[in-house]
């Protein structure tokens, strides 16, 4: 059996229904095996884990009091009199239905299904008794529960690692030393027969036999004299001569008691006999606690619950450790395998984990990213788990996302950010760069599944989300470039491009299935050989065959196709993102890319001074400014695009890397920050990096002057 639901009402952060108040404040659902739960401080990971504990018990017998502390409190400052978590119970063997046959009930697929539910409620003073908590815990359905105690009620705990836990005193032996807990429940330690004794014992019986024989023999004070006295005999002087029936004092050396508990109390558990490190006992007591995940033991939940669990753990170690667990619930099956519920502030470990195991928390929602929850496909799975590496999993940690598809915009949005007074460290805000323009993959995470919104129509995942793109569609300056000696204007120049009108038949022609090439749709090619260059990845086509489709794509090259293939793209793009939830905003270049879009703006000169150091770095800065002012002048002199194509030239060619030119055009930002910000707030080509700041960060943009 595994927990498969958690539903919590007026615990902690977590109230009622807003709709309905007997509906819960929350209600979260378990993957049978392994559950990573994550998200960011405050995000209420420790509540539902706490509320697990106080429901279903621990093997550690921790402390499990209810206090005021523990009763919702609304945004009015009113305090909630009665709290109530359900545990469900799902995946019971036979014989799991035997032991809890008066409290079960069946899902809607027939099968049992244990519900668990426990209730506080405050009571105030009366008859001279202070206020007071009272806690039950009941089991079956609401109406008809009972209370669930004796041998059905110990098979429900759960194994608890706790946060910040020290595992050296854990260890250590003692009187309520958690080894012996640890070993009482195992298997190997049940005595069957009373009247049998445990191989410990026998081994310790023999022992103390031993060492009572060691103290009966005499020794020598002094080996020049022949006094021998026995040390028993030696204290029994302390004691007074028995008279009569009195019993005689007698001592006894014993290691310990020959009771199987008391062996267990005495035994500690180390790495050889070096002193240890932190990290490694934790991770030894970790291992510890796992001894009762045994295969064999089939009957109750077999679940863990472990907060924190990078806690005094190397990544490595943390990644050995994750990996080790999610193989072992791979290689169980059936119901007799083991529950992992595990917090987690790792960005390491989240991106070690399949996502179909994260639980995510925000906004007092818990938002499974299993296959049913999610708007994702079964191929979409596999690309994330393959890309979703430390740095892209901070998504899971932030109040807000901001995707981009390069180095450049991951180095300057930052800045942008500062300079516009929206700092993105403050407002909690990650910005993941995807390294491509598969967006769609990413931002889908943050979509809901229609089966999840229509059981949960107020709990759509509302993580504002900017997708920063560009429309990557190439200037007429760019082919005026590119164009050959025999040229004679720029109209008479073909340009190839693939659109609505002709890809059926282009398609046709190369032999696939329209979908195939659907990406290409309204792309364009500035020659001939490019366009041959992309076709021949889906066949080798003749000549007779090129020559067709190429008279078929061909358009003349002017100022009012570069608009057509913008117009085209732009609906393209937002058609692609307009299905997904309002939470999800796309920011695009309206005409090439970040950093043509600068050099269109009125921050032109900055980049164009940015590129001009990093290629003229190793002359003196005197001379350096000198060349510039020349060069700004030539560029000053020039029609706009084109001044913002001879901006963009040495990145585009190469020369200089995109990420360094970011780098050093975010220094020129903060040292020019008035003259930036105003720039930003106000220039309608920088625009869409502006409102994509604005649209994870909350408002509306501000005056430069404000």
């Amino acid at each position: 059996m595994y927990l498969k639901e958690l539903r919590i009402w007026n615990f902690r952060k977590y109230g009622v229904n807003g709709v309905d108040n007997h509906l819960p404040g929350t209600t979260v659902h378990f993957h049978p095996t392994f559950n990573l739960l994550i998200g960011e401080n405050d995000s209420g990971k420790t509540a539902i884990i706490d509320a697990i504990k106080l429901t279903l018990g621990t093997t550690s017998d921790d402390n499990l009091w209810i206090t005021d502390e523990d009763f919702f409190v609304s945004k009015d400052g009113v305090s909630a009199t009665e709290l109530k978590i359900e545990c469900i119970l799902s995946g019971l063997t036979n014989e799991e239905a035997g032991i809890f046959f008066e409290w079960l009930t069946f899902d809607v697929k027939g099968n049992y299904e244990l519900q668990v539910r426990l209730i506080a409620k405050k009571k105030a003073a009366e008859a001279g008794v202070a206020e007071r908590i009272e806690k039950y815990i009941k089991a079956g359905p609401e109406i008809s529960s009972s209370r669930i105690e004796g041998l059905a009620r110990e098979i429900l705990r759960t194994t608890y690692l706790k946060p910040l836990r020290n595992a050296e005193i854990e260890l250590q032996p003692g009187i309520r030393s958690r080894l012996a807990q640890i070993l009482r429940s195992h298997p190997a330690f049940f005595k069957k027969d009373r009247s049998t004794k445990h191989e410990l014992e026998l081994t310790f019986e023999e022992a103390n036999k031993q060492v009572e024989a060691f103290f009966d023999k005499p020794y020598s004070e002094d080996t020049d004299k022949t006094i021998q006295l026995q040390l028993k005999q030696y204290l029994k002087e302390f004691f007074n001569t028995s008279v009569g029936d009195e019993p005689e004092p007698e001592s006894i050396f014993k290691i310990t008691s020959v009771k199987l508990n008391e062996i267990l109390r005495r035994l500690s558990l180390l790495l050889e006999e070096v002193p240890s490190g932190l990290g490694s006992l934790n991770l030894l007591f970790i291992a510890a606690e796992l001894l009762l995940h045994d295969d064999n033991l089939a009957i109750g939940p077999n679940l863990t619950l472990i907060e924190e669990i990078e806690a005094h753990l190397h990544p490595q170690a943390q990644l050995r450790l994750i990996k080790y667990l999610q193989e072992k619930v791979a290689n169980e099956s059936g119901s007799a395998g083991s529950q992992f519920i595990l917090t987690t502030h790792s960005s390491t470990l989240a991106a070690s984990t399949q996502l179909k195991h994260i639980i995510l928390l925000y906004g007092g929602v818990a938002y499974p990213m299993g296959p049913k929850h999610t708007d994702l496909h079964p191929d979409d799975y596999e690309f994330l788990e393959r890309f979703l590496d430390a740095t892209k999993s901070n998504l899971f940690f932030a109040k807000g996302v901001i995707f981009v598809e390069g180095d450049a915009e991951n180095l300057l949005l930052p800045t942008i950010a500062n300079l516009i007074d929206r700092p993105l460290h403050k407002f909690g805000v990650s910005i993941v760069n995807i390294g491509n323009t598969a967006f769609k993959r990413y931002v889908s995470i943050y979509s809901r599944s229609k089966a999840w919104l229509e059981n949960y129509p107020e709990a759509e995942l509302k993580m504002p989300v900017s997708v920063v793109t560009d429309l990557d569609v190439r200037p007429l300056a760019y082919y005026e470039d590119k164009k050959s000696k025999s040229d004679e204007t720029p109209a008479m120049r073909d340009i190839y491009i693939i659109n609505e009108g002709n890809i059926d038949q282009v398609a046709h022609e190369i032999g696939v299935e329209t979908e195939q090439i659907n990406h290409l749709l309204n792309k364009a090619f500035g020659t001939q050989s490019s366009f041959k260059e992309e076709i021949q990845s889906y066949a080798k086509i003749g000549g007779t065959t090129l020559k067709r489709i190429i008279e078929l794509i061909k358009e003349p090259l002017s100022a009012e196709t570069i608009l057509s293939l913008r117009s085209h793209k732009a609906k393209s793009l937002t058609d692609t993102y307009g299905s997904l939830q309002g939470n999800i905003g796309l920011f695009f270049a309206k005409n090439w890319t970040l950093e043509y879009e600068i050099a269109l703006s009125s921050l032109g000169m900055m980049l164009a001074e940015a590129i001009h150091s990093i290629q003229h770095k190793d002359i003196s800065s005197p001379e350096r400014e000198e060349k510039f002012e020349a060069y700004k002048q030539l560029l000053e002199d020039l029609p706009q695009e084109e001044r913002a194509y001879q901006i963009y030239r040495p990145l585009l060619k190469k020369n200089v890397s995109k990420a360094t030119a970011a780098q050093y055009l975010a220094v020129l930002l903060q040292k020019n920050s008035e003259k930036a910000k105003c720039s930003l707030l106000n220039d309608g080509t920088l625009s869409y990096l502006r409102d994509a700041i604005y649209h994870v960060t909350g408002g509306a943009p501000r005056d430069a002057n404000q």
